[in-house]
């Protein structure tokens, strides 16, 4: 199955949904996401990229699968409302595949993409 040709605006809606903004997107391999988060401080104890962001932009990503969304390399650019860049972080496109093979656990996934997490 291939992607429709709208997977992308679609994906862009669904994060608004989420409170991620999409500012800038890539369709390369790999995608290149840069969003703004609501959640900024809502993880005050933890300054940086908010982990439930990064939760909802992969969990969106694996919905959209049985769209037609074929994985690929992900590297995402994360800011506040205000445009100031508060990290960045990584998930690779096997990974996903892993995962939709239930070759990892959600778990391993989740452990896998913090592990690529840089704050600014």
């Amino acid at each position: 199955m291939s992607a429709p040709e709208d997977v992308y605006e679609r994906i862009e809606n669904r994060l608004v949904s989420h409170g991620l903004y999409v500012t800038d997107l890539d369709r390369g391999d790999p995608l290149t996401i840069t969003y703004e988060t609501v959640h900024a401080d809502a993880d005050a104890d933890a300054p940086g990229v908010p982990d439930r962001d990064i939760g909802r932009l992969c969990n969106v990503l694996r919905d959209f699968r049985e769209e037609g969304w074929d994985p690929v390399d992900l590297r995402a650019v994360v800011t506040d409302l205000d445009g100031d860049r508060l990290g960045s972080w990584e998930a690779e496109a096997a990974w996903f595949r892993e995962l939709g093979r239930d070759e990892i656990t959600e778990t391993e996934f989740s452990q896998r993409v913090l592990e690529t997490v840089e704050t600014a």
